[in-house]
């Protein structure tokens, strides 16, 4: 019995390691495939931009870039403005933000590092704004003898 005890004390600790060592083992190389995956679909990218009608049509739509010849023509609204995006590129721009809650911290955080010259008083206007000296309040000494 004590001899059984002896061995299980000795083989416990050796298997938890073994086992713990597999875990780690398969994690990795989950990861390393994933990676493999991701190093595959940027060569494709890559690979992409090889082709000239690729890198053409990335210009026309990113940099509005014409060829020779063309007319691109640009529809805004009645008040000047773009025209609205689609409804897919308006939920692409929303993703671009980012979440409301996210702006809303940022808005916080650019509040606070407000400092006391950066608020108007109550005419409006900021510390920046007024002289320190008005030219209206400026008076010379003038000789009261005469």
């Amino acid at each position: 019995m004590a001899l059984l005890v002896i061995a299980l004390a000795a083989l416990v600790p050796t298997v938890n390691t073994y086992v713990a060592q597999r875990q780690k083992l398969s994690e990795l190389q989950s990861q390393v495939s994933q990676q493999e995956q991701q190093v595959e679909s940027l060569r494709e990218q890559v690979a992409r931009w090889d082709d000239p009608t690729y890198v053409a049509a990335r210009a026309r739509e990113r940099l509005l870039f014409a060829m020779p010849g063309e007319t691109q023509y640009r529809l805004t609204d009645t008040s000047g403005s773009d025209v609205p995006l689609t409804e897919a590129e308006q939920a692409a721009e929303a993703a671009k933000e980012g979440e409301w809650f996210s702006v809303l911290w940022e808005s916080v955080e650019g509040s606070s590092r407000l400092t006391p010259e950066d608020i108007p008083d109550e005419t409006g206007s900021t510390d920046d704004d007024v002289s320190e000296q008005n030219p209206a309040d400026d008076t010379t000494d003038q000789d009261t003898d005469q």
